[in-house]
């Protein structure tokens, strides 16, 4: 599913190097980390870096008649890992999550919302 993102690179205040970030996989969460989230794994500079889509944001955007495909989804993933890189946090750190707020802001910058 690599080719869903393309790899990008972006420089960061908390690593020495620019981050080469690279999409892996799409997958929900709910069955393999009983965790109400759509995971979106990505590679930056070889570490595993989850960006986790809050379930429960989906659902209300579904219900104002708004639904994301998985291609799209996988974008606002990745905007928010990079946004997170520029801002200076280290993300292999800990699990990025992306809640409603967060998701409407994001797909709107893509031009999804």
């Amino acid at each position: 599913m690599s080719y869903i993102v393309t790899p990008f690179e972006v420089s960061s205040k908390a690593l020495p190097a620019p981050a080469h970030c690279r999409f892996v996989h799409l997958f929900p969460a709910i069955a393999t980390r009983h965790s109400d989230t759509i995971d979106c794994w990505f590679r930056v500079n070889g570490q595993r870096v989850t960006v986790s889509i809050h379930c429960a944001a989906l659902t209300d955007l579904r219900q104002q008649g708004v639904l994301l495909k998985d291609q799209q989804l996988a974008q606002i993933a990745a905007l928010h890992l990079r946004h997170t890189l520029e801002r200076g946090y280290d993300p292999t750190q800990a699990e990025l999550f992306i809640d409603e707020p967060l998701l409407k802001k994001l797909g709107a910058e893509l031009g999804y919302l």
